[in-house]
């Protein structure tokens, strides 16, 4: 038991520890893709950062704007996805459907509104 406790220490004294903080994202919509392949339907997340971390691995800076990967959970405006990302959700957003085609699109940087997707 000692073993494990000094073990957890050196860990979070370690400067390769860090807590994840969440990506605060406004103007979001969530995407559900109508995918007919294996995938089948699932929904991402578009929005525009409002605030993240200074030190974020993936360059977010405020006003970027965010297309996340596969949404494994949504709990009171927070968002995780499947590769682990968390998204704290700020003001009203909105839902769309879209195709796995228009998804490049999202990715890309076009929102659902220039897209002119179907809302849900």
């Amino acid at each position: 038991m000692l073993f494990i406790a000094l073990a957890l220490e050196s860990i979070v004294s370690s400067n390769s520890y860090r807590i994840p903080m969440k990506t605060k994202v406004k103007n979001w919509a969530l995407v559900t893709i109508e995918d007919k392949t294996l995938l089948g339907p699932f929904q991402i997340l578009w929005g525009i950062i409002d605030e993240c971390d200074e030190y974020d691995e993936r360059g977010y800076k405020k006003g970027d704007y965010l297309c996340s990967s596969r949404i494994f959970s949504i709990k009171n405006s927070h968002v995780r996805t499947l590769t682990g990302s968390c998204y704290e959700l700020i003001g009203e957003g909105s839902e769309y459907v879209s195709s796995y085609v228009q998804l490049i699109s999202l990715i890309d940087g076009l929102s659902p509104e220039e897209l002119n997707l179907e809302k849900k």
